[in-house]
Order: C-alpha cells, then sequence, then structure tokens
C-alpha cells in the first residue's frame, strides 16, 4: 500500500546530505524534500560536523570525496555525534575496498554515482531501519546480560544458573555423559559482615567471585547462587575432577585474608558439598543434594579431644570444631597487639584447670575451660589498639568500646564452634554473681559453673599480672580482694575454695623451699 507524501512527510526523519557538488546537492534535496521536510544540506565536511554538533538527525548521506577532509572521517565522527542514525556513503568508485572501508568507518550502506534521486531516500530509509534494529539488538543484549549477571560480583547470577543447569541436566541425560553440582557457601558470612561492615563483606564475596573465576574452566560455569552462596556446573566432569578444581579454589581463598580496622588479618574460607547426576534427578534435586553436603563439610573437621584425662575421653569429649585454626589465629593476632593478654589468658586457664580439678567437674566442664580459657579475651579484636593499650582511666564511650568484646567473642566463637559452654564462657566472663556485671547481667545460677570459676581465675591473674602502667598485686593483696568480692563479684563457694587451693599452693611451695 503507497503511503501518502504528506503522510511520509510529517514521519521522515531529519535527513543531512554532504555533497560538494551544488547542483547535485541541491537536487537531491529537492527530491528528499518529498518525502521530509527537515533537509539540510553541507558541501564540507566541516560543514557537516558542525550541523551534526548542533541537530538530531535520523539520516545521513555523504559523499567519500570532498574539498577539505575525506568522507570517511565524516562518517566516522557522525557515528559518534549521531549513533542512532542511518548513513549512507555516496561514491563514483564504487569497489570492495571503498565498500569495505565505509562499512568500517560506521556506514550502513552506500550508492554509487550516478543514481536516481528518489533512490537515496529508499536507501537512506534501509539505512535508518538496519541501524534501528542493530540498536535494539545491542539493547536486548544489554538487558540480557544485565539480567543474567549478578550487579556486585559480575559473575552469572541465580536466573542464568537456574536455565544454564535445566539444559546441563537435560543434555547429560540424554547424552549419557557425566555432571556434577558444586555448592559453595562463603562460612561466617555474616560475621564477617558484622565484623568488618557490609563493603569490606562486598568485598570478599568480589574475591570469592575472582578466586572461582580463576580456578573454573570452560565448560564448567559458576553462579552466584544467594547471599554468600555459589553453585558451579562440571559438565562432563565426575565428582572427583570438581572436588579438585574446588580444592584450588578453597587454597586460593584461604590466601585472601581481609584486614580490619585495628589491622588484624581475618581468613576467609569456604565450605563445599557436591551432587552427580545419576538417574532422573532434577536441577532443584541435584542443588538441594549438594547444599546438603556443603553443610556436612561445614560441620564435619577433625575431631579434637580436648579433655587432659587419661585414655583419651568418651565420645562425648570430642568436639567438633569448625575452622580451629582461623580461631586461634585471632588469637595470636590480640597476642601481637597485646603480650599481656597471651600470658594473662594462660595463666588463668591454668589456674582454673587447677580449680576444676580440685572440684572434681565434669569433662564437659573441664573441657570449657580448656577451650574457652585461651579464647576468653578473643573479642578484643574489635577494640581499637588506643583503647585496649591505654594505660589511664577509660572515658564512659571507651568502656561502653571495651565492655562490647564479651559478645564479639561469643559471635566469632559460635560461628566456628558447635559447643555451647565453651561460647557461655566467652559472653558471660564479665558478669557478677550479684547480677551487676555484663553483657547479660546475670546472677548466681544463671552464670554457668566453668563460667563462674573462670571469672574467678580471670579476676586474680588480671590482678596480680604487672602491667606497663602499673605493679601487680601481691599474692596477699589478691586473696584479700577476691575474699572482699565474695558473694557480690564472685560465688562465695567458689571463692572460698579458690582462697583454699591458693593458701595449700602457697605451703607447698614454702615446704618445698
Amino acid at each position: 500500500m503507497s503511503v501518502p507524501i504528506s503522510l511520509a512527510r510529517r514521519r521522515g526523519p531529519a535527513v543531512l546530505v554532504v555533497e560538494d557538488d551544488p547542483n547535485l546537492g541541491l537536487l537531491v534535496k529537492r527530491v528528499l524534500s518529498q518525502f521530509t521536510d527537515d533537509v539540510t544540506l553541507a558541501s564540507t565536511g566541516r560543514g557537516a560536523l558542525e550541523a551534526l554538533g548542533k541537530g538530531d538527525f535520523g539520516a545521513i548521506a555523504t559523499d567519500i570525496s570532498l574539498p577539505d577532509m575525506s568522507g570517511l572521517d565524516v562518517i566516522t565522527q557522525g557515528r559518534l555525534l549521531a549513533p542512532a542514525a542511518g548513513i549512507v556513503a555516496i561514491t563514483g568508485f564504487v569497489d570492495v575496498d571503498v565498500a569495505v572501508g565505509a562499512m568500517k568507518a560506521g556506514a550502513d550502506d552506500f550508492l554509487g554515482k550516478p543514481f536516481e534521486p528518489a533512490m537515496l531516500w529508499h536507501v537512506l530509509n534501509k539505512a535508518a531501519d538496519h541501524r534501528t534494529r542493530m540498536i535494539e539488538a545491542e539493547q536486548a543484549a544489554v538487558y540480557r546480560r544485565l539480567a543474567y549477571t549478578d550487579a556486585l560480583t559480575g559473575a552469572p547470577n541465580r536466573r542464568y544458573l537456574d536455565e544454564h543447569l535445566g539444559l546441563a541436566v537435560s543434555t547429560a541425560r540424554m547424552n549419557g555423559e557425566p555432571l556434577t553440582i558444586a555448592y559453595v557457601d562463603i562460612d561466617n558470612f555474616k560475621l564477617l559482615n558484622d565484623f568488618l561492615g557490609h563493603m569490606q563483606g562486598d568485598e570478599v564475596l568480589i574475591r570469592v567471585a575472582d578466586a572461582l573465576r580463576a580456578e573454573i574452566a570452560e565448560p564448567a560455569v559458576f553462579a552466584r547462587f544467594g547471599g554468600d552462596e555459589f553453585v558451579i556446573v562440571f559438565p562432563g566432569e565426575a565428582v572427583a575432577q570438581a572436588r579438585r578444581a574446588l580444592e584450588s579454589v578453597r587454597r586460593t581463598v584461604s590466601g585472601l585474608g581481609l584486614v580490619n580496622g585495628s589491622q588484624v588479618p581475618l581468613p576467609i574460607r569456604v565450605s563445599c558439598g557436591f551432587a552427580t547426576l545419576r538417574g532422573e534427578e532434577g536441577p532443584r534435586d541435584l542443588i538441594a543434594e549438594a547444599e546438603e553436603q556443603m553443610y556436612l563439610d561445614k560441620a564435619a573437621t577433625p575431631a579434637v579431644v580436648m579433655s587432659g584425662a587419661a585414655g583419651g575421653g568418651s565420645p562425648a569429649t570430642n568436639v567438633k570444631v569448625a575452622n580451629l585454626k582461623a580461631l586461634r589465629s585471632l588469637v595470636k593476632a590480640i597476642d601481637r597487639r597485646d603480650s599481656y593478654t597471651r600470658f594473662h589468658s594462660d595463666h588463668a586457664t591454668h589456674l582454673a584447670l587447677q580449680m576444676a580439678r580440685r572440684l572434681g567437674l565434669a569433662e564437659d566442664d573441664v573441657n570449657a575451660l580448656t577451650i574457652g580459657g585461651p579464647i576468653h579475651d578473643l573479642g578484643k579484636i574489635v577494640v581499637p589498639d588506643e583503647i585496649l593499650r591505654k594505660p589511664g582511666p577509660l572515658t564512659p564511650h571507651e568502656r561502653r568500646n571495651m565492655e562490647e568484646h564479651p559478645v564479639m567473642g561469643a559471635a566469632i566463637t559460635a560461628a566456628v564452634m558447635d559447643y555451647d559452654v565453651v561460647v557461655e564462657l566467652v559472653r558471660h566472663h564479665h558478669e557478677r554473681f550479684d547480677g551487676d556485671g555484663y553483657p547479660g547481667r546475670l546472677q548466681a545460677e544463671e552464670i554457668s559453673l566453668p563460667t563462674r570459676i573462670f571469672t574467678l581465675a580471670d579476676a586474680y591473674s588480671a590482678m596480680t599480672t604487672d602491667r606497663p602502667y602499673r605493679k601487680g598485686l601481691t599474692i596477699e593483696q589478691a586473696v584479700d580482694q577476691i575474699e572482699r568480692g565474695a558473694g557480690t563479684q564472685f560465688d562465695p563457694d567458689l571463692a572460698r575454695e579458690f582462697v583454699a587451693m591458693l593458701d595449700r599452693d602457697a605451703g607447698a611451695t614454702e615446704r618445698a623451699a
């Protein structure tokens, strides 16, 4: 169906014609004016670029041969100034090299001289349509990429994984090939976020994604599946091969330690689980199985016998400690900041274990002291150096900051250790028998027995240990302080037993002398 000229004119794009032959230029402009009201004529390259800088053109027709510059340069600059315009190169020498040069410069089509002026309108429309379709295709590709890409890490996202994994399962089942899924989770990620801040938490995610990108080779594909979770699809590979790839990822990630505001390095660790296609499992089934295996990996570290009893202890004394090495490294980091803490922690633990043996405590309680004693001040890792090392009294703000360390220490411990009595000791070693301690203001037997024992040992060690800014108390002075605190700061019955233990040890020392 023909389109009335009046309608075509209203719909026609603004056209720029670059032609140095004035007669041909005027003829072309007169013909094109039948189809559009907006036709601009330029006779030089510079005039064309000036017009492009001012106007909004939907189509450009330029001669290749111009008096002041090459028409190819006009095309190149025109493509930058009017990226959505259809561009037609006009030349009197039509050959392959000219056509290729025009296309490389950014033209959508070319027209050889001589030509019918009306034909130019057809070619310009065709070029404009081509450019529109190209831009729409590029935009669609960008939107698709954005839709399937995680904005933070640049990795494929869950939407992409869902589609890719469905296709991978179908292909593997049809071809009878192996397919393995790995589920990767960043250990203690919430703790890292709380401890370091969300910006550093984001940095952890980016670094883990970079490690996966570096270690996972095609045709394997990984995607960010959740907040701190990634899923890797290994087409054509069995679990053993996938496991080797993930061990490389683990090693890379373990070397990506972050540093907190107190310049304490914090290790990063990931847990992994695997699932393999055996029959009719669907994508969701494989992911669920791999996730379940990941949780087993997170919990299943070698059992560590923490009891000092002969014979190695019962299964109840075997504590599964996830990432114990990382926890110990944090304790060492505190020691480097404040040498007092190492001696104090060991001394207090030794005294508490003496007391535990004197009272005949159960193995779990002894284990709580053995594990919790050395790490009871772990939360000091969040305390700034200027507060931790301050020789004088703390301001109210500094004291509030210092009093947060049992809570943070307990959070770190709970994140890497499934042992409630240890977490309780770390969290509540500053509670008082009369309920005036912190952070929970617990009273009397609300405080666990190992914690009440450790509170005594902790206080006695702190009182008798020399600090750079003060001399430690004598044994007699410290004993006097404990007796004064019985019933308020300390459990009175335990305080009496503790003093008796110290007296016995002092008597034994005198007899040995």
